[in-house]
């Protein structure tokens, strides 16, 4: 698990997980999107916009409150969180001739996948949750 989960993540006596939902958007915005604009700002190029980082930023900040949400954060349900997010990213980064997403974003976003998931309660995690529809 990353160093960056809040102690607020860990399991709770109460018998429930609960997230602390604006770390990983402070930290998604850190690590996958602030990169990704840098990028943009410092080398230009016409494969995406920054509209296209907007978009991603919206959707891997939705994941967080989506999984914090769940009313019984199973691994089905916490998996089918993953699914939704992995195949919206996928529809974005193919919008941008799949330059979206590089190798660098692609490993931040894992991480924020990953650790939101098991931090939401998700049992037995794989080590790559994504791998199943990722396309990036």
């Amino acid at each position: 698990a990353s160093d960056w989960i809040s102690q607020k993540d860990r399991y709770h006596s109460e018998g429930g997980y609960a997230m602390d939902v604006m770390l990983y958007k402070e930290k998604t915005t850190e690590i996958v999107i602030n990169p990704m604009i840098e990028f943009l700002e410092d080398w230009g190029g016409e494969e995406y916009t920054k509209e296209d980082v907007l978009k991603c930023e919206r959707l891997v900040h939705t994941y967080p409150e989506a999984l914090d949400a769940l009313s019984d954060p199973t691994n089905d349900a916490i998996m089918e969180e993953v699914k939704t997010l992995v195949l919206a990213l996928n529809d974005l980064n193919e919008e941008t001739d799949y330059c979206l997403i590089e190798t660098e974003a692609r490993e931040a976003l894992w991480e924020v996948i990953q650790t939101s998931a098991v931090a939401c309660g998700l049992q037995n995690a794989p080590a790559d949750i994504t791998e199943e529809w990722r396309d990036w």
